[in-house]
């Protein structure tokens, strides 16, 4: 990341919220010289690089259609659930955070050896989320929304 980011000039944009996290949390395991160059990072997560870099410098008219989100637990973990949902609504008319949105028990890979765990996790908010049809269905976290397919197809 120190050679791609140019020394740190250029920001970092991880595509997953959870592997965005797991890259904030790396610090303490690192020597003194690779601390030093983490400090110069700028390691974003895609919903702070569309939040505060993308979407106020563009012009974004609202698509007309009713989306759902899964904040995934790293998004709150980060405190930026609210930026996710706040990018959502300047992108579409109508956004529904289920009131069950939770963990989806995806664990990483955990789901994709233990599938009861995830069933059992998600079963609140699918059937809230299956209750009426919507547009489309969102996630930051490719594994979460994985779980979520499965959970309300």
């Amino acid at each position: 990341m120190w050679r791609s980011s140019k020394e740190g000039a250029l920001p970092i944009v991880i595509d997953g919220s959870s592997s965005a996290y797991t890259l904030h949390q790396l610090r303490p395991i690192l020597n003194e010289d690779e601390k030093n160059k983490f400090d110069s990072l700028a390691i974003l997560d895609s919903v702070d690089f569309l939040h505060d870099i993308v979407l106020p410098s563009v012009q974004v008219k609202p698509l007309q259609k009713h989306i759902v989100l899964h904040p995934v637990c790293s998004l709150k973990k980060m405190k930026t659930e609210n930026k996710f949902v706040r990018i959502a609504k300047l992108l579409t008319t109508d956004v529904t955070v289920p009131n069950y949105a939770g963990c989806c028990g995806m664990a990483g890979d955990r789901g994709f050896l233990f599938p009861e765990l995830t069933a059992s996790a998600t079963m609140p908010e699918a059937l809230e989320v299956q209750q009426k049809k919507y547009g489309g269905y969102y996630s930051t976290t490719k594994t979460c929304e994985l779980a979520m397919s499965e959970a309300v197809k």
